[in-house]
């Protein structure tokens, strides 16, 4: 029975300059904008052109969404953040939900192929 607990992601602490913070993973309330965010971002991202990728995360609101309700910043803080800072930060937080979207897939996977042994 030890096996059926669902663990919570830990959050994840980095250091801005001088200042620590944390990345927290992403709620249920936020999956869906979060979600749309981050694939627009990749998506940007992977065609390689900085200055598309600049424009994205200004004009979408991308960057204040991801960073305002997966880090510790006050949105404050992160409209004075430089902008390469704010986007360096922005793919970190993805990369990092991701890890634990990823984390949560494999355990779950696992345990399906358990369990369907066991029905074997």
């Amino acid at each position: 029975m030890s096996d059926l607990k669902i663990l919570y992601p830990a959050n994840v602490v980095l250091m801005l300059g001088l200042r620590q913070v944390v990345v927290k993973p992403v709620q249920l309330r936020h999956f869906e904008a979060f979600g749309q965010a981050a694939g627009g971002l990749i998506e940007v991202v992977a065609a390689g052109n900085p200055a598309a990728v600049y424009a994205y995360a200004k004009s979408s609101g991308a960057l204040q969404g991801i960073l305002g309700t997966c880090t510790s910043l006050s949105a404050w803080r992160i409209k004075r953040l430089p902008t390469p800072v704010a986007l360096e930060l922005m793919l970190k937080v993805v990369e990092i939900n991701n890890g634990f979207f990823d984390q949560a897939l494999v355990k779950a996977a696992s345990r399906l192929a358990g369990v369907m042994s066991r029905k074997a």
